[in-house]
């Protein structure tokens, strides 16, 4: 009997109160013990009725290539079982990746997909890297990255990668092996780090995307996590003196002698407030997200054809604030459950 028939019996006659999450992985130790702690964490059982992890204990031979996952996502889905369906697998060389992805979106399977692997997420718990990797680990014991074995052969890892730097000394593939105990921690940062890498390899979640699929390095394990926790935080980055759109908003920033320029501008129906509340969101940042609010010099208009003034910021007028550095490398304008990053 599959986990899937287990999972229809376990449904009849209840009716949820809250919607059903699924998760079916390719990988059945890293990923899957990864999602079954997020799914055992309070913030995800206050939002669903239960997250079903596959392969659970009762598969005996699961099916974990891509294209599978997807079909037995879409069978959660068409019967029922679950309200919400994600898969999550790597890029791996695997076949028919072009049909899961078109498949997945033609029934409202959501898809978390890294490249190398997995451990690319890991990785951006604690470093922004954009360095492309061609293996997850290496064969050979004892592991690379340790005393044993300190470089990896023939092509340098992820995981060597990761032990090598001290991020996760220890790390590991097995079963035994914690992840989620190891980085969860550091979640808000690999958030924000994840927006940073899509950015730099032209694949935002916020614009059209290229074919994912071709890309290394590559992530959005980032938007699972935010379903699991319903954070609906919306993050972007650019470059300085460079527009970074983000819902509506326009945003650019760069460093001018001893003061930071953000020229600010919106294409919403409504007027935006230009309040203490909104400059508080003028802010620069770090690696580890120590955020520091801006001191404002001044501000000037530099384009108002619709009205704007001191209170208020018409659509398609543009206000440019000087502000004081914080010696950050970030500047960071924050607005409601908008967040747009720009490297000074």
């Amino acid at each position: 009997m599959t986990a899937i028939i287990n999972w229809s019996m376990r449904k009849k006659g209840n009716i949820p109160k809250k919607p059903v999450l699924f998760i079916a992985c390719e990988g059945t130790s890293t990923e899957f013990n990864y999602f079954t702690s997020w799914a055992e964490t309070d913030i995800a059982l206050e939002t669903f009725q239960r997250v079903d992890v596959y392969p659970d204990e009762n598969e005996d031979r699961p099916k974990t290539t891509p294209y599978q996952l997807y079909e037995i996502a879409k069978e959660v889905l068409d019967t029922g079982i679950a309200d919400f369906a994600w898969i999550v697998f790597d890029k791996d060389n695997h076949p028919r990746l072009p049909a899961t992805f078109a498949g997945a979106a033609a029934a409202n399977i959501k898809i978390a997909f890294s490249s190398r692997s997995f451990e690319e997420w890991v990785l951006l718990h604690f470093q922004k890297n954009s360095t492309p990797f061609n293996a997850t680990g290496c064969d050979n014991a004892p592991y690379c990255g340790t005393a044993g074995t300190p470089n990896c052969t023939p092509t340098n890892c992820l995981t060597g990668h990761i032990r090598r730097q001290n991020f996760i000394p220890a790390y590991s593939k097995q079963t035994t092996f914690d992840l989620f105990g190891e980085i969860n921690g550091n979640t808000d940062i690999a958030l924000v780090n994840t927006a940073w890498l899509r950015a730099q390899v032209g694949a935002s979640v916020n614009v059209a995307q290229p074919a994912l699929h071709l890309l290394n390095p590559y992530t959005d394990v980032d938007q699972l996590i935010h379903q699991l926790t319903q954070n609906e935080l919306l993050i972007e980055w650019g470059n300085a003196n460079t527009n970074v759109t983000l819902s509506r908003w326009i945003v650019n920033a760069e460093l001018n002698n001893a003061e930071i320029l953000v020229r600010v501008s919106h294409n919403q129906p409504n007027a935006q407030l230009l309040n203490g509340a909104f400059t508080s969101g003028l802010m620069t940042t770090d690696d580890v997200l120590n955020e520091t609010a801006c001191t404002v010099i001044g501000s000037q208009y530099l384009a108002n054809n619709n009205g704007s003034d001191a209170q208020i910021l018409r659509t398609g007028d543009t206000i440019e604030y000087r502000l004081q550095t914080n010696n950050q490398p970030y500047f960071l304008f924050k607005n409601d459950n908008v967040r747009v990053y720009i490297t000074l």
